[in-house]
């Protein structure tokens, strides 16, 4: 009996641990996101400071990208294709930096990633028209708006446009939704 309990503990405490972990993901994806907004808000765009809370952002999503994957296992080779575009992560899967992604036009961003065009024509292992698995769109989009964000940010950079200000405070709403949604998900 006392083994079981000290067993049930542990799974509690496991447990605890795993949501206090998302949460603090999810507060710090939170917080760098205000933070671009209230640099688009403030039209004080720096490039710099936006790569730097891109980066805060995907240190949060990708870790939670592997756990969506490892609850729901079918979408995995998805996930996998994403975070291969949004990072590079080392063997342990621990994100060391921007993947391709980042060097790609705004429009494609959106076309292939937002939009999932990619895997109009590089089908995935699960249909992604399918009801069933558009929660899988949670996760992916909470990689991917950053990386918008951060594109958005370089164009202005050169046209100083108001809807590349608007893309970005657009795209981060966005992933900040997405992330919400990615937690409450995980931490049923």
């Amino acid at each position: 009996m006392r083994r079981l309990l000290l067993c049930l503990i542990a799974l509690c405490l496991g447990t605890s641990l795993n949501a206090e972990s998302l949460a603090e993901r999810q507060a710090a994806f939170i917080k760098a996101g205000r933070a671009v907004v209230d640099l688009v808000n403030a039209k004080t765009i720096d490039h710099a400071k936006i790569s730097a809370l891109v980066l805060t952002m995907e240190q949060q999503a990708v870790p939670l990208a592997h756990a969506y994957a490892k609850k729901f296992p079918a979408g995995k080779g998805l996930i996998d294709t994403v975070i291969a575009q949004v990072a590079t992560v080392d063997a342990a899967g621990t994100f060391t930096g921007f993947g391709p992604m980042k060097d790609m036009p705004f429009e494609v961003i959106e076309k292939q990633w937002h939009d999932l065009g990619h895997f109009k024509t590089n089908k995935p292992s699960i249909d992604l028209t399918d009801e069933d698995h558009e929660h899988f769109s949670d996760p992916l989009h909470t990689m991917i708006h950053p990386m918008m964000v951060l594109r958005a940010a370089l164009d202005y950079q050169t046209s100083k446009s108001d809807a590349d200000l608007k893309s970005m405070k657009e795209e981060m709403e966005e992933g900040l939704e997405q992330v919400e949604k990615t937690v409450a998900v995980l931490s049923k």
